[in-house]
């Protein structure tokens, strides 16, 4: 079944002729005009296995998909949280000063909805390549409000899709091949030779913000990580320094606002799982929410340091 609308509100009605328990697919066959929106979005060899997450920057659905978000709760007071600004000023000979602060605000509390985290796949059958929004789904067992995601996923991106039955040609499944991560070259990289590289990740900060984002990762960055990894698609805005003999790592948002999370562990295990499976998933070491006090937290993981908390 082909469905081209904007967006759908419930899938109930396009998988009614699917019998309950049957498995299908949410895809569509890879054609030139798709192929050529699959590397706009961020596919490179199209090969069979190939598999991303799309940025967030693509809509408000693939934004959803790969951040979530959380809904105001209107029916209870008010709560106090914060956020940082960064000021400057000039004394009377023009010295120039800066300071960051955090600047206490009101807002309705907020229920946070995780962020579904569905890839898109290429599958091959036969001669014909496919892609498709996450695994097969199976009818009367997965969510339809999952399916529904999906198709809507799809549709943003596409502005058509089509539910695939499994009684269509075979195909395997290959390996997933993620695209999260651009690790860069091991070894010693100054600060002055990395901060270049986040250029993208900070021109659509405003001024004071992409002062405080660019600080906070140069207080990480002062402590020489032998490896650095830059989010991609939907871990955009993320970066990691690696810090492999102290087995850590730390995983700083570029992004503003949100917090610090701490790892222990193998790198290549962390850089296969997804984001909601790293953040929500209670694996990390320490979380240091992004306020005054954050510079000492951050030194408090190293050696050098007479208040170390790493292990």
């Amino acid at each position: 079944m082909l469905i081209t609308k904007k967006r759908i509100k419930n899938c109930s009605k396009y998988i009614a002729h699917i019998e309950e328990g049957k498995t299908a697919l949410i895809g569509l066959p890879v054609t030139d005009d798709i192929s050529a929106r699959l590397k706009e979005i961020g596919f490179n060899t199209m090969n069979a296995g190939e598999s991303l997450v799309p940025s967030p920057k693509l809509g408000t659905v693939s934004k959803f998909n790969a951040i979530g978000k959380d809904l105001p709760q209107k029916h209870l007071p008010m709560e106090t949280v914060y956020r940082q600004q960064n000021w400057e000023w000039e004394d009377w000979n023009g010295t120039t000063y800066s300071r960051t602060v955090d600047i206490p605000y009101k807002r309705y509390p907020r229920i946070w909805t995780p962020a579904p985290w569905v890839s898109l796949t290429i599958i091959q059958s036969g001669e014909k390549k496919f892609i498709t929004a996450g695994d097969s789904f199976t009818k009367s067992l997965t969510p339809e409000e999952d399916i529904t995601h999906r198709i809507n996923l799809m549709l943003q991106l596409f502005k058509r899709v089509e539910i695939l039955q499994e009684n269509l040609e075979r195909y395997e499944v290959p390996r997933i091949e993620r695209l999260g991560w651009d690790v860069l070259p091991t070894g010693s990289m100054p600060w002055e030779q990395f901060k270049p590289k986040l250029t993208p990740l900070l021109e659509k900060s405003s001024k004071g913000k992409k002062k405080i984002i660019a600080d906070r990762l140069e207080s990480v960055s002062k402590h020489q990580p032998d490896f650095h990894a830059i989010g991609t698609n939907g871990y955009r805005g993320y970066v990691i320094f690696g810090f492999t003999k102290l087995n850590l790592y730390i995983f700083e948002t570029a992004e503003y606002g949100n917090a610090t999370y701490v790892f222990e562990g193998d790198w290549k295990t962390l850089s296969g799982m997804t984001k909601a499976e790293i953040i929500a998933g209670n694996l990390h070491k320490h979380r240091f929410v992004h306020q005054e006090g954050w510079t000492k937290q951050i030194d408090t993981l190293f050696p050098n340091n007479p208040n170390q908390r790493i292990s």
